[in-house]
């Protein structure tokens, strides 16, 4: 018989009673239950974002205050008298992410290491009250690996309990329990909208209205205010130009019988995406600043990681994650630079001498010590393909000496300064990265040999992955066998030469969702390798059902080049019906020239695409992340260059140079036709049902390119059985020469976020039709496709949603293409095709004046410098939002279009740019 006994909440009913019946259950999984301590219950969740150091977490205070409520009790019951000390003992891989507390709040000190821990009991009466508090969620990974060691393992949540007595004869074991840190639950779209958080991004200069992000914050802020939701704005002092706030952080819960503890999962991510440059400070300080409070914690586990370092000489060093980014960001500044060089030679050379280039250096993703040393050779390639293009009279680049010239100089340069920032010195093969001061971070200097070095590229490109980033975690409804839901993440598995795996995602992270398997949600993994950015919220959204509230499934909205495309068959169809035999005759062979891309003619005409909006060309020194206009455009830039010729001031000017700082205005608009002419079969090939077989890249290796959307839906089809999979017009870009990868050419209408009864959808900026004539197209495209009612498009139905209504933002300077005049001339320009052919250029001027009253001054220009949301009163209807908005009906949803172009010339839209506070699902009770 036990002369001690340990009671705590075992039969999970909220309270510690001693009761026998409670203590019987002691040791029946998962025992009893603890949060982990991640919040700070002595401070409210401030309404208003500010700058401001790290908030110090409850599990970091020496002494607990009464009202922290996450420590779980646990009593020492004497039963009867018995010699020696007393000790508590954590078993388990979690035994060092937990502590003892004793009755006065204060830790006690542990001793041991490993899987062992043992806690030495103050002496005191009986029963002796005590607690036991987790510091960490389970599965989270270890806080040190050694670069060249094993992976190691990892915990699942589980931690036994002894109660031992040192006897004079021997330890006695006088107790055993169990105890579970509760899993971290993730929320979806399901949970009521309680915050909605957004960068504010400004740019005064009017030569820069791509950086400034004014007219989404407006529309964002018009869809929230009706529903007294807070959009909680987040400055420019705290975020310092990054505006990726959904990559920053996911939401989820834990649980145990005193109620939820929401948690934001920090996401791994280091650095400002959509800023100009390395910029400090980035979202990383605005999480731990303003969210730790009562009720709300932070998981930091993947920013309290470290590599130890070894040398050629045996010595060691750290690396913490924090400090790490800046190994990587030389890393990735060789690694881009090679690409850059190879899409340089792709850009201004022959198919034949970049399938040269390709058999002598490889492909442009080799490992880092063999890029750092083969780019002065890649660069001298570079010159020579340049010169034989200024040469070659079928180049859009003939005669161009000027500006090739200035290309190989910026590309000389930026080889040089890494050669200068990265030397090799003689001998055995091995570099030495030094890492500048940063902040609190000092500077470092990493000797390490060839192989090391090998390693450290791959654990930081793991550590610093996209696929890592919040927007790459969506959270899918619940079903039979995920009571809590499925987190979908964008990962691919791929066997490597040795026998081992390579993930898209960290494996550390992967192996911390996987870990909390117990909290009864699954796991669902989707390829998008393919897309440049790599996240799931680029393919889908998970959206409750609003007229079937009792179905837990709701639907998913996909992005969809099917319908896209269709929907842009069918316009062309529609024009040509429409047009007279003379006109006719053009278009059924239509071939591109430069000054007819207007598509006006005839009874049904229709729109360009994009109308208004321009590229962002965008590489400055520093910048990660060069920003190229799409490769549609580039194609048909390149070609419109030969058929004109080098003219200034071109209406489709080509960047000259990846590292070119400032460049024209580069305008978006393109018609169906030259849609169709420019594009490469990557749109087709994404819904694929039977690709035409595996397709390889220049180093043999698989390509995906083919067939990866009707994979995804296959997918969730197999995990949820009839779930509703809708699909929204989204056209892809072609795939890169290179990277053969891809983004979204048309804003992705799938990036959107949930705010019931609303969805805040991105502008498409599709092609524009008349009304009658955008009612044939879209019941012809329903019939074919299904997802909507044919008899959903009627006049009066488009005419009530206000879809035949078009408005613009623009600020001075902010219209596209090089146009002279003044704004209302210029919005002119832009608009003119939503006018018959035959209509008065002047008249249309004085409508769009007419229609937004008080916003031009007597000379036709805008007042003021800031946004304004102009009317323009050609009374045609967007097809790409006509679909939509019937999809979101069918679900029971009304549509808030937000101008989300800042964030589509990003790669990105306005669920990259929004994050959300959620509620917890109630009632969830994982351990049942």
């Amino acid at each position: 018989m036990t002369a001690y006994r340990l009671h705590a909440d075992f039969d999970r009913d909220g309270r510690l009673s001693a009761r026998p019946g409670e203590w019987a259950r002691r040791q029946a999984p998962p025992g009893a239950l603890v949060s982990a301590n991640l919040d700070d219950d002595a401070r409210r969740l401030p309404t208003t974002v500010t700058p401001g150091d790290a908030v110090r977490l409850d599990r970091e205070l020496p002494v607990k205050t009464a009202g922290d409520d996450e420590p779980a009790g646990l009593l020492v019951e004497e039963i009867t008298a018995a010699p020696g000390p007393l000790f508590v003992v954590l078993r388990g891989a979690d035994a060092l992410r937990c502590a003892v507390i004793d009755a006065t709040g204060r830790r006690l000190a542990g001793a041991g290491a490993g899987n062992r821990v043992r806690f030495r009991l103050p002496v005191g009466p009986f029963p002796r009250r005590l607690a036991l508090e987790a510091v960490d969620l389970p599965a989270a990974p270890s806080a040190n690996t050694v670069l060249s060691g094993p992976a190691p393992g990892l915990p699942d949540g589980r931690v036994t309990v002894w109660l031992e007595r040192d006897d004079p004869g021997g330890t006695v074991v006088e107790d055993e329990v169990l105890f579970t840190v509760s899993p971290f639950v993730l929320i979806g779209n399901a949970g009521a909208l309680e915050r909605l958080y957004m960068c504010q991004v400004t740019a005064d200069d009017p030569a820069r209205p791509l950086d400034d992000n004014g007219p989404a914050v407006a529309e964002v802020q018009a869809a929230l205010q009706p529903l007294g939701v807070p959009l909680t704005l987040i400055p420019m002092e705290v975020h310092g130009g990054d505006s990726w706030i959904q990559d920053q952080y996911q939401l989820g819960f834990t649980e145990t019988p005193d109620g939820p503890l929401r948690v934001l999962l920090h996401a791994p991510r280091t650095r400002s995406d959509a800023a100009q440059g390395v910029v400090a400070p980035n979202l990383s300080s605005m999480v731990v600043g303003h969210f730790p409070s009562r009720g709300l914690g932070i998981c930091q586990s993947f920013w309290d990681r470290e590599l130890t370092i070894t040398s050629p000489d045996g010595t060691t060093g750290r690396l913490g994650f924090p400090g790490s980014d800046r190994a990587l960001v030389i890393m990735i500044r060789v690694k881009m630079l090679r690409r850059q060089l190879f899409e340089s030679i792709a850009r201004i050379g022959t198919d034949v001498e970049l399938n040269t280039t390709v058999a002598v250096f490889g492909d442009a993703t080799v490992e880092f010590f063999r890029a750092r040393n083969e780019l002065p050779a890649l660069a001298g390639r570079l010159k020579q393909v340049a010169r034989a293009a200024a040469e070659r009279p079928d180049s859009p680049w003939y005669k161009e000496h000027g500006k090739l010239g200035r290309l190989v100089q910026n590309a000389e340069k930026q080889v040089e300064d890494v050669r200068r920032e990265i030397p090799v010195p003689q001998g055995a093969p091995q570099l030495r990265l030094r890492l500048p001061a940063a902040g609190r971070l000092p500077q470092q200097d990493l000797l390490m040999s060839e192989a090391e070095v090998g390693r450290l590229e791959k654990r930081l490109q793991q550590w610093h992955s996209s696929h890592n980033f919040g927007g790459n975690i969506e959270v899918g409804p619940p079903h039979a066998k995920a009571p809590a839901g499925v987190v979908v993440v964008g990962n691919q598995t791929t066997p490597q030469p040795d026998g081992s795996t390579a993930t898209d995602m960290d494996p550390e992270l992967l192996a911390f969702l996987r870990g909390q398997a117990q909290g009864r949600q699954r796991m669902l993994e989707i390829d998008t390798s393919w897309l440049d950015v790599g996240h799931v919220d680029e393919v889908l959204a998970f959206v409750p059902d609003l007229r079937d509230p009792q179905s837990q499934k709701g639907a998913v909205l996909r992005a969809s080049p099917f319908v896209a495309l269709r929907l842009v068959e069918a316009a062309r169809r529609e024009f040509m019906a429409g047009l007279s035999p003379g006109e006719l005759t053009r278009y059924k062979n239509w071939l591109p020239i430069p000054g007819a891309r207007l598509t006006y003619e005839g009874a049904n005409p229709v729109t360009h695409l994009l109308r208004g909006m321009q590229w962002l060309h965008q590489h400055e020194r520093g910048q990660l992340l060069p920003i190229e206009p799409p490769e549609v455009y580039l194609s048909m830039a390149a070609l419109y260059r030969v058929l004109t010729g080098p003219i200034p001031n071109s209406p489709l000017p080509l960047p000259d140079s990846p590292w070119q700082p400032t460049t024209p205005s580069i305008p978006a608009g393109i018609s169906i036709f030259e849609l169709d002419y420019f594009r490469d079969g990557t749109n087709e090939d994404l819904e694929d049902p039977e690709p035409a077989g595996p397709r390889t890249g220049p180093d043999g290796a698989s390509v995906p390119a083919k067939g990866q959307l009707t994979e995804t839906e296959e997918k969730l089809t197999t995990e949820y059985g009839a779930i509703p999979i809708l699909k929204l017009p989204v056209i892809f870009d072609d795939r890169s020469a290179i990277a053969e990868q891809t983004a979204a050419f048309t804003p992705n209408l799938a990036n959107l976020q949930v705010a019931a009864p609303w969805l805040l959808v991105p502008r498409p900026h599709g092609p524009r039709m008349d009304v009658d004539a955008a009612v044939r197209v879209l019941r012809t495209v329903a019939e074919q496709v299904g997802d909507v009612k044919a008899s959903r498009f009627t006049p009066q139905w488009l005419r009530a949603r206000g879809l035949d209504r078009t408005v613009f933002w623009a600020r001075p300077g902010s219209m596209a293409g090089d146009l002279a005049g003044d704004d209302a001339e210029k919005l002119t320009s832009a608009f003119r095709d939503g006018w018959p052919k035959a209509a008065d250029r002047g008249e249309i001027r004085q409508q769009i004046v007419r229609a937004n009253p008080g916003a031009f001054d007597s000379r036709g220009f805008l007042r003021g410098s800031t946004w304004r949301k102009l009317q323009i009163p050609e009374r045609k209807v967007d097809l790409f939002e006509a679909w939509t908005e019937a999809v979101a009906d069918r679900i029971g949803y009304r549509v808030s279009w937000v101008e989300a172009w800042y964030y589509h010339v990003r790669l990105g839209s306005i669920h990259c740019g929004t994050n959300v506070l959620r509620t917890a699902p109630a009632g969830l009770r994982w351990w049942r």
